[in-house]
């Protein structure tokens, strides 16, 4: 966390948000006046800033995230799988290095995402 305390010029205030910007991990929140850079676990909580790390709501808060993620990845590679399978569907005769067609083997990439993303 970093805190920009009052009094502070707009000038200041720009510098010091172009400076958390730069890190990508930071949010900026004033508090009674001053200016303060948290990362997404801190929070401001009877006037103090509360770390939390380790508790049941921001793990599965965390949890929540990092499974959205994975489904938006495992679409984007379904987007791109779907793409290459047309091209071996147009292809049928070009062979992987291992001798099976590139239908076959986008087909069991495509299947073990869809398992993946329906246990999610």
């Amino acid at each position: 966390m970093k805190i920009l305390e009052k009094p502070f010029t707009q000038l200041e205030l720009n510098v010091f948000i172009d400076e958390c910007n730069k890190d990508g991990k930071l949010r900026v929140e004033r508090y009674d006046g001053n200016v303060y850079a948290m990362y997404d676990y801190e929070v401001f909580q009877d006037g103090k800033v509360m770390d939390l790390r380790g508790t049941k709501e921001y793990e599965a808060e965390q949890a929540k995230i990092q499974k959205e993620r994975r489904i938006e990845e495992i679409y984007t590679e379904l987007a791109e799988l779907d793409k290459k399978r047309i091209r071996a569907v147009c292809e049928p005769d070009d062979l992987r290095d291992d001798g099976t067609p590139w239908l076959e083997y986008y087909n069991k990439k495509i299947f073990l995402l869809r398992e993946e993303l329906s246990s999610l």
